[in-house]
């Protein structure tokens, strides 16, 4: 498997992983990621992992700033991954 796909499931898998852990302590009201954890994580390209903990734990739905800074940090990094790609 190509190293850049595997560091992006990773990075992705983390980000999940860390949005049902918010989730959890959310619900039993315990110390919560900091929002920055998961900009920095769909920065560095896992944000499908962030986005997808998004639908499949109902976390931050109606957080409307949370969901316009992951969602540009996922652009940034889309547009970073797309140059990479095509530079190969």
């Amino acid at each position: 498997m190509d190293p850049l796909w595997t560091y992006l499931l990773l990075v992705s898998a983390v980000g999940l992983v860390l949005m049902g852990f918010d989730k959890l302590s959310a619900k039993v009201e315990s110390e919560r990621v900091p929002e920055l954890w998961f900009v920095l994580i769909s920065l560095l390209g896992g944000f499908t992992g962030v986005l997808l903990g998004i639908f499949v734990f109902h976390h931050k739905i109606s957080k409307r700033s949370f969901q316009l800074k992951t969602g540009a940090a996922a652009v940034v990094s889309a547009l970073v991954l797309l140059i990479l790609v095509r530079g190969r």
